[in-house]
């Protein structure tokens, strides 16, 4: 068989990277790709020019910044202004529904919308109805989700012992406006939120914060030692060296000692056991103790910070 391409309509240019696309994006979203580069003179305007766009193609508004989201992302466009053509999902407490001629369709293009319906109702333990399989093809439908993203989400929710269908739209929502589509950014995601919430469960046990709610000071201080990665190890010194110290458990002065330690570049034990010991072996005062030391550091950083101040004011 030979086929013979016509060219009498016209040539249409088509960035080659689209193929690596075509088997995720969604009709809509091809049906924009191809339209754009049809129509080059809607390119220096196009904010203004949207709904003579949707008028030619028949997409609706929303189909239209959704596309320009997603060919964004996928670096086959660029687009000034990027941040006014992000879709914002207006989820409500409302339960979406869908007619009966819709979902039949729906079912139709997706073969293996069954098998999803069954995997769901078993993470969530409970037969669905009507509403259930709203949801489930909402989530699918208007999110652009994949069926096995759709399943990690609900799983997570359930894990929460949040698994109702508007806190699931809601993080979904919340999710979809982070840039967080695709399964790998999701449990990449997780991943990196459990370790967080892992760390800051440790370090409300060493310094006995317990589960009460964090100061606004506190919550930054510990997402600062979260973000460089403090180990176990060095916030147990920390706090060793604080209650040595002053005899109590100080969130403040300890967060003095560990800030000190950052600015100086120390991440791990023994990096502060080595500026320790050359401390002491520079100086020779054998009595020169590990709290003395940090005491000293402590000072040497407020005194820089206290004349840059000084002279940030001249």
């Amino acid at each position: 068989m030979k086929i013979t391409i016509n060219y009498t309509g016209g040539i249409l240019n088509l960035p080659a990277k689209v193929t690596e696309f075509t088997h995720s994006a969604s009709k809509e979203e091809l049906c924009f790709i191809i339209n754009l580069f049809a129509c080059p003179q809607y390119l220096d305007c196009f904010d203004s020019a949207i709904e003579s766009f949707s008028e030619k193609t028949g997409l609706s508004e929303m189909d239209i910044l959704k596309s320009i989201a997603f060919w964004n992302k996928a670096e086959v466009i660029s687009v000034d202004g990027m941040k006014d053509f992000t879709p914002m999902v207006s989820v409500s407490n409302r339960v979406p529904t869908y007619s009966g001629a819709q979902i039949k369709k729906f079912m139709k293009e997706n073969e293996k919308i069954a098998s999803l319906f069954d995997e769901c109702q078993s993470i969530m333990g409970k037969s669905f109805t009507p509403v259930d399989y709203n949801n489930v093809i909402y989530l699918k439908d208007y999110f652009r989700l994949s069926d096995n993203y759709i399943m990690l989400l609900i799983a997570h929710c359930v894990e929460l012992e949040k698994g109702t269908w508007a806190y699931i739209r809601k993080t979904a929502k919340n999710l979809y406006e982070d840039g967080i589509s695709t399964y790998a950014e999701l449990e990449k995601h997780f991943e990196e939120r459990r370790n967080k919430q892992s760390l800051e469960y440790k370090i409300r046990n060493i310094f006995g914060i317990g589960m009460r709610e964090l100061s606004k000071k506190e919550s930054e201080k510990i997402q600062l030692w979260i973000s460089y990665e403090i180990p176990e190890e060095l916030l147990k010194k920390a706090y060793d060296i604080t209650v040595d110290k002053t005899g109590k458990i100080s969130f403040a002065y300890a967060s003095r000692i560990i800030e000190n330690w950052i600015s100086l570049g120390y991440k791990t034990l023994e990096d502060v056991d080595g500026a320790d010991k050359k401390h002491k072996e520079k100086t020779s005062m054998s009595s020169f103790d590990t709290v003395d030391f940090f005491e000293a550091a402590l000072a040497r950083s407020e005194e820089i910070y206290e004349k840059a101040r000084k002279e940030a004011k001249k």
